[in-house]
């Protein structure tokens, strides 16, 4: 155990303290408390730890965690359960402009002062009277030696059992899972997804099998409604693939890229990582009959649930394809949206699309370093930000999601 004061928030929902000539990451802290804390790993010029106990100056921002068993020293995914509603747009915040200064360089931060772009996190209001809890219509599990549910203990490969899982929406927790009535579908070492879609009745994944009840084997794919401003937007996803997993993230994102892209009737739209089509589809009808729309993903499953939910829409192509420069250099568009994993574009593939013809490129980032490092690629090519826009879907933990157009 060590004593210290946390002086900084960093990326990855950790605080700074400094022992020794050495920094210490922490979770669980808060900015300015006097702290307690068990060391989880070490290396010659840095320690990662958690905290255990304040010993003074409690922070004004801290709760109670409500969810023990993800608290310190135990598993991963509410790392900011710890910390107010409120406070955690202004941590999300100060990640955000910290990264842009730290990864995108001064340069960056000048262009955005000059752009009149002020960038902050901003939390969904339907999530304060949870305080960010149970907004999650897909969590995942393994199943431990005992048959258990589990997750894994933060950093290792050791599972915890659980009783209860406080990310979920409701309807999840009406499924019983850490009930007796789910032990007989499940073996150790089996990978659980609980799904709750918007347009179906829940269903359980163990591995690559669906029930909708024990014993009871249910159809894999569910639908997804999306609706914004009165436009409904209907999709079939697997179960076992990838979606948005907020509540309310479909919609927000479909109407933060269509205000970004300023798609026109008849534009050639391009769109990269494009998943199972939540974006293609309302960027197929803003570019209508007289447009195109070419879509490209790496994972099979979604580009053949995209072309399930896009069969209405003979102007769009939807390819599975790696994404690189070298395709964005073949495939020009008006209109370019790209929705890259946590690791960014990388910076060769930000200048070729910034150095292309299109009016427009939206990068839709969920690490606020790979943005900061795309973004400043793209401005020091020529382009110009319009918006930054980032939201909270991912409450009670690190994570965010930021929507930046350029043109």
């Amino acid at each position: 155990m060590i004593e210290l004061e946390l002086t900084d928030i960093a990326h990855g929902g950790v605080c700074v303290g400094h022992l020794d000539g050495r920094a210490v990451f922490t979770r669980f802290g808060l900015p300015g408390e006097t702290v307690r804390v068990a060391v989880t790993s070490e290396r010659s010029k840095l320690l990662r730890g958690d905290v255990v106990e304040v010993l003074d100056n409690p922070s004004p921002h801290r709760v109670n965690h409500p969810w023990p068993v993800a608290g310190p020293l135990g598993v991963g995914g509410a790392d900011l359960g710890h910390v107010s509603f409120d406070y955690q747009s202004q941590w999300k915040t100060h990640v955000l402009r910290a990264s842009l200064r730290r990864v995108g360089g001064q340069g960056l931060v000048d262009h955005l002062e000059e752009q009149g772009i002020q960038p902050s996190v901003q939390a969904f209001e339907s999530d304060r009277a949870t305080s960010g809890w149970h907004t999650r219509t897909r969590v995942e599990f393994t199943v431990d030696d005992d048959g258990l549910l589990a997750m894994f203990r933060e950093g290792t490969h050791e599972t915890v059992a659980l009783g209860q899982m406080p990310l979920a929406v409701r309807e999840i927790d009406e499924l019983d899972l850490f009930q007796g009535a789910w032990r007989s579908q499940l073996r150790p070492g089996d990978r659980v997804r609980a799904v709750m879609p918007a347009g179906s009745d829940p269903v359980l994944m163990v591995d690559r099998q669906a029930f909708w009840a024990p014993g009871f084997a249910a159809h894999p794919y569910v639908r997804e409604d999306v609706v914004v401003e009165g436009q409904l937007y209907a999709y079939r996803v697997h179960a076992g693939g990838f979606w948005q997993i907020h509540r309310e993230a479909g919609a927000q994102l479909i109407s933060l890229v269509r205000k970004a892209a300023q798609v026109r009737e008849g534009d050639a739209v391009v769109e990269l990582y494009s998943g199972a089509g939540l974006l293609t589809q309302p960027l197929a009808i803003a570019t209508g009959e007289t447009g195109s729309v070419r879509s490209f993903e790496g994972a099979r499953q979604a580009v053949e649930d995209a072309r399930a939910n896009l069969r209405d829409y003979p102007w769009v192509s939807t390819r599975t394809s790696r994404v690189d420069a070298k395709l964005a250099t073949w495939e020009p568009g008006d209109v370019i949206v790209a929705d890259p994993p946590r690791t960014g574009l990388g910076q060769d593939l930000a200048r070729t699309l910034a150095e292309g013809r299109a009016r427009r490129v939206v990068l839709i980032s969920c690490d606020p370093a790979a943005m900061a490092r795309d973004g400043a690629a793209m401005v020091e090519a020529g382009r110009r930000v319009v918006s930054m826009n980032s939201i909270d879907m991912f409450p009670n933990t690190h994570h965010f999601e930021v929507v930046t157009a350029l043109a």
